[in-house]
């Protein structure tokens, strides 16, 4: 891509703003600066290119004038959850890259171009010269040093503020389209800039003072690559691809949203927005326009609800809210009383996950069902039909499993999970790997079948011949699902397991078959109820990742346990006691959150 370079006068101009308030030269005199100036070379880097990579030997200082510098960060945990973590900027009048040279060792970080920016370079030789002539500048430098090691590199992921939105053609409604996201941005907070091609000719520093001074700054790119596509692609913090739904072909641009950069250090967020108008996602309509995981997460947004809007401004900018439901089996219907509560809050729900039963009622929720719906149907999936009825033969499971998977194909048909509004993800459990499997493409109904596939209760799902059964054997609760997403808060929904076998005082053991039956004909009044083969199957499941659950519960921003244990796991008749539980202790939570900081932070609604 192009860059235009800056004439010697403007840049010379902006090196001397930048080095009179670079910590390293503004103790110096006029005439040392002159010299100085005379050892730095300038640098023109587009947004997106390397300054320097981590390992390499350290042979200059860096002066930023214009643009802005990202230092990265390459830990292990970092890369897993999305690439190198960006722990600090480097903004005009600050320098990068002194501390290896005082260390006299490699570099510790990587430093790429974040914007188009310019950059003077000091060598290595004309840096010890300066400190040598100059010492009194030694401790202004070691200042800066201390205030930046003080600060420690940031845990939370950097959000986007600056989007260039790339129309897949000249048919896309991008001027509508890009007025509506302005609107819902600014419901967010803060002013919101848009810019576009007559924006082209100006000067690096204005660009800088547009995101200085705005909240967020929208670039509206051309549908072709010229020169104003070339900069919005280098200016912006993520690329937001639109495109018509109707288009019955994978998503293609008339050039590439990021050119293969040997080297690259960072890749910039990629989201994908299917625009509808007047109606949902069809069943199967979407996974073909993916482009393959070219993008981090797509949207689907209709141009006539402006609650799209607001979730897609929400997800691509860290403001949106996760919600994360356990399994549980009957107790789980508490989950659709948390929904209720949290819509009549006016707390938003963008983006659902969960497992067995709780991934079941998150998909409902992804698939925009309303507070009737959800009762409705799941009152007549589970309540009028008991799902658990169709005994077999015990050679693989108590049950065929066929009216569970009836039940769940006729809820979400030839859905994908790709053309669920909401992000989604279920999770199951992988006997071949003996992982948890995080599922966010494929046939919804066959992964839902999967992460309720509780072992020896139904049989399990296979797929491409490794074994899948409920995910609440490894994970009940995957809060870190959610949280390596980094969109925003997450609220989990836990189902209380306590209390939920129990035998009675008088149960000894060993009891011998006879005595079971005696037991359980005549003299019920004598003790609890002995516990059914499914209630230990579904309870051992679950006791399995309770140590787990633990650690997602203390991961969540708020957490919200519905008192369930008076309910007993199989009773599908408590479906209204357990909806009430969570609505009244969900709104007892929020009314909590509103006292506390997160309270600010989640009720964006």
């Amino acid at each position: 891509m192009s860059l235009v370079e800056p004439s010697e006068d403007s840049a010379r101009l902006r090196l001397r703003r930048a080095l009179q308030r670079a910590p390293l030269f503004a103790e110096l005199d006029a005439l040392s600066m002159t010299a100085i100036e005379g050892e730095l070379t300038l640098l023109v880097l587009p947004g997106g290119a390397p300054l320097f990579h981590s390992g390499e030997p350290a042979d200059a200082v860096y002066v930023v004038a214009s643009g802005c510098l990202g230092v990265f960060r390459h830990d292990e945990d970092d890369t897993a959850e999305g690439g190198p973590a960006l722990i600090a900027e480097i903004t005009p009048g600050n320098i990068v890259g002194e501390m290896s040279l005082l260390s006299r060792g490699p570099r510790t970080r990587s430093v790429a171009a974040l914007r188009d920016s310019e950059v003077w370079r000091l060598s290595r030789q004309s840096f010890e010269t300066l400190t040598g002539h100059h010492p009194e500048v030694l401790p202004a430098l070691m200042r800066n040093v201390a205030v930046r090691n003080a600060m420690g590199p940031s845990k939370r992921r950097r959000q986007p503020r600056t989007f260039a939105l790339l129309p897949a053609g000249p048919d896309v409604p991008s001027g509508r389209f890009s007025v509506l996201l302005e609107a819902a941005l600014g419901r967010i907070g803060g002013q919101v800039q848009v810019l576009g091609q007559d924006s082209l000719h100006q000067e690096p520093e204005w660009f800088a003072r547009c995101e200085m001074g705005n909240a967020f700054v929208l670039y509206r790119a051309d549908p072709a690559l010229t020169p104003w596509t070339e900069l919005c692609l280098r200016q912006a913090d993520c690329l937001v691809v639109i495109r018509n739904s109707r288009v019955d072909e994978p998503t293609r641009l008339p050039f590439e949203i990021e050119a293969a950069q040997p080297g690259a250090v960072f890749h910039r967020r990629r989201e994908l927005v299917l625009l509808h108008e007047g109606h949902d996602p069809k069943p199967g309509s979407t996974t073909g326009q993916l482009a393959g995981g070219l993008f981090g997460q797509h949207h689907h947004v209709r141009l006539d609800l402006p609650a799209d809007f607001d979730r897609l401004a929400r997800l691509i900018t860290g403001h949106a809210v996760g919600a994360v439901m356990a399994g549980g089996g009957a107790r789980a219907f508490t989950h659709i009383g948390v929904v209720k509560a949290l819509r009549a809050s006016g707390v938003p729900i963008d983006q659902v996950g969960g497992t067995s039963m709780g991934a079941i009622v998150a998909a409902a929720v992804a698939a925009r069902w309303s507070d009737v719906e959800l009762a409705e149907r799941f009152r007549r999936s589970f309540v009028a039909a008991n799902p658990l009825s169709d005994y077999t033969l015990p050679f693989v499971s108590l049950f065929g499993g066929r009216r569970v998977t009836t039940l769940l194909r006729s809820a979400f048909g030839d859905k994908d999970i790709e053309d669920l509004v909401l992000p989604f993800y279920c999770v199951t459990a992988n006997l071949t790997t003996a992982n948890a499997d995080t599922h966010t493409t494929g046939r919804l109904w066959r992964w839902l079948r999967a992460s309720v596939s509780l072992p020896g209760v139904l049989p399990p799902v296979n797929d491409t011949g490794q074994v899948h059964v409920d995910g609440g054997v490894i994970d009940n609760l995957p809060v870190r699902v959610m949280r390596r997403q980094g969109r925003g808060l997450t609220i989990a929904i836990d189902i209380d397991t306590g209390g939920a076998l129990s035998a009675g005082a008088g149960v000894e053991e060993p009891w011998s078959a006879w005595e079971f039956f005696r037991r359980l004909v005549w003299k019920r009044d004598e003790t609890l109820p002995i516990p059914s083969i499914v209630r230990i199957l579904l309870r051992s499941a679950l006791v399995a990742s309770a140590a787990r659950a633990m650690e997602d519960r203390a991961a969540a921003d708020l957490l919200i346990v519905p008192p369930m244990d008076r309910f007993d796991l199989l009773d599908w008749t408590s479906f209204d006691a357990a909806i009430e539980a969570g609505y009244e202790t969900t709104m007892k939570a929020l009314d909590k959150a509103r006292a506390l900081p997160i309270g600010a932070r989640i009720f964006v609604g």
